[in-house]
């Protein structure tokens, strides 16, 4: 929050609307203003889209780790207490990425420093 008072051009604005309205001149105008940069990580934590948009990126980090063909096979599912779940297709596919598990585990940690991934839990699905 900001401790801005507004400007002469806001209270005239105010006034105008207010006028125009037909109400009396109240005391919106004197509410404290803020910055939307202030709001953003409220809203977006109250939306949940915070996790959306780390699942995002460990999307993106999936793909360029995996290659594009265990990528077409296999999803991140969801990040639970540090925990990436993965849904696996095939069982092939399964083993293969069960071989590649601390590798894999490795170069997410690496790429994503602040996800707080530890393990990598695959699932058929």
């Amino acid at each position: 929050m900001s401790s801005r008072k507004p400007t002469a051009a806001q209270y005239r604005r105010h006034a105008l609307i207010a006028a125009w309205r037909g109400v009396d001149d109240g005391p919106v105008i004197d509410l404290p203003l803020c910055n939307v940069a202030d709001l953003v990580g409220k809203v977006m934590k109250e939306a949940g889209l915070g996790e959306r948009m780390k699942l995002e990126q460990v999307l993106e980090a999936w793909k360029e780790i995996v290659g594009d063909f265990l990528f077409q096979h296999s999803r991140p599912d969801s990040v639970q207490r540090g925990v990436l779940m993965v849904r696996v297709l095939q069982p092939s596919v399964h083993h293969a990425l069960m071989m590649e598990r601390p590798r894999i585990l490795k170069r997410l940690q690496e790429r994503l420093k602040n996800s707080g991934i530890k393990d990598v839990r695959l699932k058929h699905g």
